[in-house]
């Protein structure tokens, strides 16, 4: 076992390096370097390699680990850098950013500072790998916090197996004592080290297939990558004696670099968001790091580990942390400092500035942190100053998140003034004239006051349930007149996923004027058919659990439907992004014609029509959120030529070619496209809440078109709609 405290190794120095480079390639071309994330992977078997090092090296020395000091020298060595890092991009969110970000950036922050970041982000369900959706400064210290978990609870649990060897050498069944004395304390360690990487790793598979974004964060679905390192740190000094005693191994040295190097290559430009990870494929990243640091520190002349000896390259390696720490806040922020998107030099220069800043961060704060700040004080002192600090960001934290509330109030109550005006968002379009619907946002695209997800004081969780993934997805909501019998009143049923769901401001508001009442069940990522769902946004459906359930759904709603015979029945769905799978082979919209005529067969029995209502367009960067908050004071920004967002809806051209009188479209695409071009703002109102979704604003503004479409559809005489208050819930 290690007995020293080595030097820097040039290979884990080059290592560092790559897995940086890695992950900031990832991060600013995703779309090209595709599998850069196996950089955390890398650090990760680093990481488990020198901590376990040291910590056997201490126990070797001193027979014990002295907790507080340990716990002390990690805190030096990783919180100066990691909260400036956090407090300099929370002020960066606030002077930069909508409010709406704000809260959670604050939390998100304070998570970081305290690190339990990643278990944050997986019970919010984050997609990492997602780079589309709405990120935080913050969310790549989710590393961090795995890291720092395993530094919490791997030196109580390494102790708990030298303990373990003691004892058995105790019992007669090895002879000696001590953690370097006996092959029977060497073998319990090896024993329990890998039995805890493999139960991790069978962990890390079975997960993944169940839960891919949880797995992803998971400290446990993590902990095998670790245990690589631990096991190579223990089995070092061996290594070390094999190469002296068989020299003409040592040659080959080279060959392992070339494979290992090689693998991690190969990773990062064949993985992607749907490869399975961290299990299985996580194995081919950390296998090949831990080959290389097996070799040792000796490279033969043709190993590429000698070009890696450059001093920029070794210098990547040592300012690897703070560059980890820069990169992800800078890409975050700059669209909104710039205004723009991001174009080629803008990620360029994002590399330099990440660069000058991490280098300045290793001198003045990594290296004094080390060294001089706090060197002389004791481990409690440190530990103290420690928690004070995190106790502090989580006082931050609280500040920033009642300053976004009282934010997010006043552009509530902007908004609802503005709502008043006959020229409020699609309403501008019907105007005759009279407005002129491209003008800059008149009010925030995000918040609560713009979220879809409402649910009105009329509406309640239905009593009898129709649950979907585990959850309630039926509200009851009774629109009808005080003075008249609810049951007197026609029942409309709203159904689809989350598509439907950003109709319901629109449908509530019709509901109200007209009396109804409505049955509005969704299921995000749910067909309404029974023909499971292979691929979803251009990513293949790993889980058959999830179409299973989707399935089950969607048969429970006809079932319900059924049941109660509705007056109408409004559908839509994010159909233009669901792939289907009838086992059939035939083109996907000859699928979607055979299960809608299926499906709606059987609610036609119910006695209803049906509605479909075309999908929206596609907002994504160039229309959504985003655009509206960096360039939403120039009217001619946040537009896309209506052929790129606007995709086919399959479900509303399966209902056009069933040519039933009782079955109609209901298409409002002229309210969201005018000659050829899609806009993100449309009478002073953002369009879109997110990349998909329609801002709760704008649906309400489409009630009155809304109601004139499904007259002439459906063949309904229907009053104007009436607005309320509603209370979005998430």
């Amino acid at each position: 076992m290690p007995s020293k405290k080595r030097a820097l190794r040039t290979d884990i120095q080059a290592l560092r390096a790559i897995a940086v480079g890695l992950v900031i390639l990832n991060h600013l071309w995703p779309e090209r370097l595709t599998g850069g994330y196996v950089g955390v992977d890398i650090f990760f078997v680093i990481s488990g390699y020198l901590i376990s090092a040291h910590l056997l090296s201490e126990f070797t020395r001193n027979g014990r680990i002295r907790f507080a000091t340990f716990y002390a020298r990690r805190a030096k060595r990783l919180l100066p850098a990691a909260l400036l890092v956090a407090f300099v991009s929370l002020a960066g969110v606030v002077l930069l950013m909508p409010s709406d970000r704000w809260a959670r950036t604050a939390q998100e922050t304070f998570a970081a500072s305290a690190y339990f970041e990643n278990w944050l982000l997986a019970a919010n369900s984050v997609d990492y790998s997602a780079q589309d959706l709405d990120a935080t400064t913050v969310q790549h210290y989710w590393s961090l916090s795995v890291e720092e978990q395993f530094y919490l609870l791997w030196p109580l649990a390494l102790t708990g197996l030298v303990l373990l060897a003691t004892w058995l050498v105790r019992r007669g069944v090895g002879r000696g004592h001590g953690p370097d004395g006996t092959r029977t304390t060497k073998t319990v360690l090896a024993v329990g080290i890998a039995a805890i990487g493999i139960a991790s790793f069978a962990f890390a598979v079975l997960l993944t297939a169940e839960e891919r974004s949880l797995a992803y964060f998971h400290t446990l679905a993590r902990v095998w990558e670790f245990m690589s390192g631990a096991l190579l740190a223990l089995l070092a000094p061996t290594l070390a004696r094999l190469f002296v005693r068989w020299p003409a191994v040592a040659p080959w040295r080279g060959l392992v670099h070339w494979l290992g190097l090689g693998a991690i290559a190969w990773s990062a430009l064949r993985f992607d968001a749907e490869t399975p990870f961290p299990g299985p494929w996580a194995v081919v990243p950390v296998i090949a790091t831990a080959a290389i640091i097996a070799t040792g520190e000796q490279e033969p002349p043709w190993s590429p580990l000698r070009p890696l000896r450059w001093r920029p390259i070794q210098y990547g390696g040592d300012i690897s942390y703070s560059l980890y720490l820069w990169h992800w806040p800078l890409i975050v922020l700059a669209p909104f400092a710039l205004a723009r998107e991001l174009g080629f030099l803008d990620r360029v220069a994002i590399i330099l500035i990440t660069v000058a800043l991490a280098a300045a961060t290793k001198r003045y704060v990594e290296d004094p942190g080390r060294s001089r700040l706090l060197a002389s004080a004791r481990p409690r002192t440190t530990l103290l100053v420690t928690a004070g600090t995190i106790l502090v960001a989580g006082a931050l934290a609280a500040t920033t998140v009642f300053g976004a509330g009282v934010m997010q109030q006043r552009e509530a109550d902007d908004a609802a003034a503005y709502a008043s005006s006959e020229c409020f968002g699609a309403q501008s379009l019907s105007a005759k004239g009279q407005c002129d619907p491209f003008i800059p946002a008149e009010i925030t695209p995000q918040g609560d006051h713009n979220s879809p997800w409402v649910v009105p004081k009329e509406c309640a969780h239905a009593e009898r349930q129709i649950i979907g993934n585990g959850k309630p997805s039926l509200y009851e909501c009774d629109f009808s007149p005080r003075d008249k019998n609810p049951e007197d009143s026609p029942l409309i049923w709203l159904v689809g996923d989350s598509h439907a769901d950003h109709w319901k401001a629109a449908v509530y508001d019709l509901a109200r004027g007209n009396g109804w009442r409505v049955n509005a069940v969704m299921q995000g990522g749910c067909p309404i058919v029974d023909t499971p769902r292979v691929e979803f946004k251009g990513r293949k459906d790993k889980n058959s659990k999830k179409a299973d359930e989707c399935r089950r759904w969607s048969n429970e709603v006809t079932e319900r439907i059924s049941e109660t015979h509705p007056a109408l029945i409004l559908v839509s769905t994010f159909g233009s992004q669901a792939v289907l799978d009838d086992g059939t082979g035939r083109p996907q919209q000859e699928q979607y014609d055979t299960a809608v005529r299926k499906r709606f067969a059987q609610w036609k029995r119910s006695g209803a029509k049906i509605s479909v209502i075309r999908d929206i367009p596609y907002a994504k960067r160039a229309l959504g959120p985003d655009c509206v908050v960096r360039e939403g004071k120039n009217e001619s920004a946040c537009t896309a030529p209506q052929e790129q967002v606007l995709a086919p809806d399959p479900v509303a051209v399966a209902a056009k070619r069933l040519k039933d009188s009782r079955v109609s479209v209901t298409d409002l695409t002229d309210r969201f496209c005018l000659d050829g071009q899609c806009h993100g703002i449309i009478g002073g109102v953002p369009v879109y809440y997110d990349g998909d979704h329609m801002a709760r604003s704008y649906s309400q503004s489409l009630a009155p078109a809304l109601g004139e479409a499904l007259s002439k559809a459906a063949g309904m005489e229907l009053a104007p709609p009436r607005s309320s208050g509603a209370t979005p819930v998430k």
